[in-house]
């Protein structure tokens, strides 16, 4: 038979059970992700195709979850093109995002008149747990690489990513931010790791990068050892530059 004590302690248990489910709920549910839609302009539009998304954002997607802005891809085999990303939300905020008669009749009438094609559509969530980010304010540019991880290697990406942003955060002077695809496509989009800048003089400035660091944690010649580790879990390497914000 149960004492007094024993029901008391298993009552406390199932509150503290029933509590921590109730944390990792919310932080399940409020999570970050951006939709990215890529367009293409048509030729000798791209201002006006700009200046059409510009209005068409202020008008339906000025602020909160719903919150949209335009980079243009400045390198690689897709620039030119721009995405439209709107976020940060969650798939929950989907549900009532900006729709109806009127806004789809404003996007028809002014933006679609300058696109040439519709691309890709994605969905990244943001991994908390694999960035760093000292700096919250938009910088002008960013590189991206989006990688294409080998089958069943994404324990080791993760692992590999831990022991970067422990290096990132030593440093303590620039962000790094993942990302998870969150509907593989099979077109090795996989992850996303992001890096921004502000000035293309910065690509100049060649400080070793994050090597120094990443030994001084993991000791001399880790640096090699954990760039091996990189060749063997990664298929490839898709590298872009993204004007950020453009208006």
């Amino acid at each position: 038979m149960k004492t007094k004590k024993t029901i008391l302690s298993t009552v406390l248990i199932m509150a503290l059970l029933i509590t921590f489910s109730g944390i990792s709920q919310e932080n399940e549910n409020d999570y970050k992700m951006a939709e990215i839609i890529y367009i293409k302009a048509k030729v000798g539009m791209e201002k006006a195709f700009v200046n059409a998304i510009t209005g068409h954002n202020a008008k339906y997607h000025k602020d909160g979850k719903h919150k949209a802005s335009l980079d243009n891809i400045l390198t690689g085999k897709e620039a030119g093109w721009f995405v439209w990303i709107m976020g940060p939300c969650t798939f929950t905020d989907l549900d009532n995002r900006p729709s109806g008669a009127a806004h789809d009749e404003h996007w028809a009438k002014t933006v679609a008149p300058n696109v040439l094609k519709y691309g890709r559509t994605e969905y990244w969530r943001f991994n908390d747990k694999l960035s760093f980010v000292v700096n919250e304010n938009t910088p002008k540019y960013e590189t991206i690489w989006f990688i294409d991880l080998k089958r069943g290697d994404y324990y080791r990406f993760k692992s590999f990513m831990s022991k970067i942003k422990e290096a990132h955060k030593k440093k303590n002077n620039d962000n790094i931010m993942v990302y998870n695809n969150r509907f593989n496509a099979g077109d090795g989009r996989d992850v996303a790791i992001v890096w921004g800048f502000n000035k293309w003089a910065e690509l100049d400035d060649d400080d070793g990068g994050i090597k120094k660091t990443y030994e001084e944690i993991n000791g001399e010649g880790s640096w090699e050892n954990a760039m091996d580790e990189w060749t063997e879990i990664t298929e490839k390497i898709n590298s872009q530059v993204w004007e950020i914000g453009v208006k």
